[in-house]
């Protein structure tokens, strides 16, 4: 049976860039309207966001299992159809209570129809290394874009039309991603998704994970993972603190998604073929410990929108590595459940982020949050070396 076609991981990928805008980047934007409306503080709201991603993060290996067992076409159907009932509702909630309420939904949604979901399909897809990693980053280059699209997209109509409505907007948007997906996308995926490949490392699927292996494979992805929320949750706030409007901090925040790119193009025009495993886990780090860095002691709009760009390239590239690294490690046939044991662990990092840098931020200030957090990354890249060096990548470098 024959690999699906191009336009299909395209399209995909555009599905995925409407899930990422709505669901995950559009938040950061609300925050600030639905707090002056409800008159409670930045910590109260984000803690809804964080709850959503806790029952992300708790329903991850779960998810896992059922994507190895060749589900991932239902799940991500039956999700974005649920997610868009629950947009609906977010836009007529009128408490904290509502807020957390349908969030606690979306969660569950996230789990469903985000990248975890969409990797595994094309894992499943496509066997050779090689044009996998060029299909993973063919689906984040469109999908990379949500935050360059959403973020001042949702800005703006919160400006124009006031936060719900703008949300009533966003719920049109994703149907007709999804209806886009389930006409284009979906059919030309359920046939792989339900064939078996053999296992392409050592570790037979079905037997036990590397603990080790596991936790040294997980730990910087974790540590990153926290520091984008860091990033996305405090540059908005912070940025209108210093008297920038929502606007103008919405198009620093944007600088994420854009930046993104770069990478992401240049492994899918097969620049993967010339970088070692170390460059591709090693670097991306790097680039994301500047940009937290520069976040941390440059207060103006042009630093922000610069320490932004620096990490969004990093975060590009960081992004495809794990589902890229881990069917090479642990095998294809156990990649949905090895991945979602390590998006647990992303998911809890993506839970507690939100609330707990802008609690952090109020005691001690974002420039410090951010700085703390570069030093923290910093920490994390001779694990990401050591990773690097492991014989099952180095025996795909030297192939």
């Amino acid at each position: 049976m024959s690999d699906p076609r191009w336009p299909v991981v395209w399209i995909l990928g555009a599905g995925q860039c409407v899930y990422w805008g709505i669901l995950y980047y559009a938040f950061s934007v609300l925050l600030v309207p639905m707090r002056d409306e409800w008159g409670t503080s930045d910590a109260a709201i984000a803690g809804a966001f964080s709850a959503g991603l806790a029952v992300n993060a708790v329903l991850a290996t779960a998810v896992g299992r059922w994507l190895d067992r060749g589900r991932g076409v239902a799940l991500l159907r039956g999700g974005a159809l649920a997610g868009a009932g629950l947009l609906l509702a977010w836009s007529w909630v009128d408490s904290l209570a509502g807020l957390y309420a349908v969030w606690t939904g979306l969660g569950a949604c996230m789990a469903l129809v985000l990248y975890e979901t969409a990797f595994a399909l094309i894992t499943r897809a496509y066997g050779d290394p090689a044009t996998r990693l060029r299909a993973l980053a063919s689906v984040t280059v469109v999908g990379g874009l949500a935050s360059t699209l959403f973020l001042p997209l949702v800005g703006a109509g919160v400006a124009h039309l006031g936060w719900r409505l703008t949300l009533r907007v966003l719920v049109v948007v994703w149907l007709l991603a999804t209806v886009w997906l389930e006409r284009a996308a979906l059919p030309g995926l359920h046939a792989s998704d339900r064939r078996t490949r053999p296992t392409s490392a050592s570790a037979p699927a079905g037997d036990p994970v590397d603990r080790r292996l596991l936790w040294w494979s997980g730990a910087p992805f974790v540590a990153a993972t926290f520091a984008a929320m860091a990033l996305t949750t405090l540059v908005v706030p912070s940025l209108v603190a210093r008297g920038h409007s929502i606007d103008q901090a919405a198009w620093a925040l944007a600088a994420l998604g854009v930046m993104q790119l770069p990478g992401r193009v240049w492994l899918w025009r097969g620049g993967g073929r010339a970088v070692s495993p170390r460059g591709l886990l090693v670097a991306p780090m790097a680039l994301q410990v500047v940009g937290l860095a520069l976040l941390g002691t440059s207060g103006s709009l042009a630093g922000a929108f610069s320490g932004v760009a620096i990490f969004g390239i990093g975060a590009g590239l960081h992004t495809l590595v794990r589902p890229w690294i881990v069917p090479l490690l642990f095998g294809t046939d156990a990649a949905g459940r090895t991945n979602g044991i390590i998006a647990r662990a992303q998911g809890i990092a993506r839970a507690a982020g939100p609330f707990a840098v802008a609690a952090a931020s109020g005691w001690i200030g974002s420039d410090a949050v951010f700085l703390a957090l570069s030093l923290a990354l910093l920490a994390c890249c001779p694990l990401a070396y050591a990773l690097s060096r492991h014989p099952s990548l180095l025996a795909h470098s030297a192939a």
